[in-house]
């Protein structure tokens, strides 16, 4: 039988850090979509200070500048602290501490 030395081996062909990188986009897009769904419950806790306008029923006698809006910067600091927690979460807790793989070492 013969044998041939140009046969491909995936493992010394592809590099190992692609994996890391995929486990890193996957990690940080499951990051931002709990984020975006979570974000819209902190919409009420975070309204602009200062209303002169209280609304007693479904007809407003407000004006669209003094009715109750939430605060979007408030609302991007929450949305990207949810996204920064469940990544520390991921690369801390769970993988640094319960599966003890470690991110960065010598090969």
């Amino acid at each position: 039988m013969v044998t041939h030395d140009n046969a491909h081996i995936p493992k010394e062909s592809f590099p190992s850090w692609i994996w890391y990188a995929i486990e890193f986009f996957i990690v940080v897009g499951i990051a931002h979509l709990i984020a975006f769904q979570v974000t819209p419950s902190f919409e009420n806790m975070v309204v602009s200070q200062g209303l002169d306008c209280f609304q007693d029923s479904h007809i407003s006698k407000c004006s669209i500048s003094e009715e109750a809006s939430p605060d979007g910067g408030v609302l991007n600091w929450i949305f990207y602290s949810i996204v920064t927690a469940i990544f520390f979460v991921w690369y801390i807790i769970i993988r640094g501490l319960i599966l003890k793989k470690k991110i960065l070492q010598n090969r």
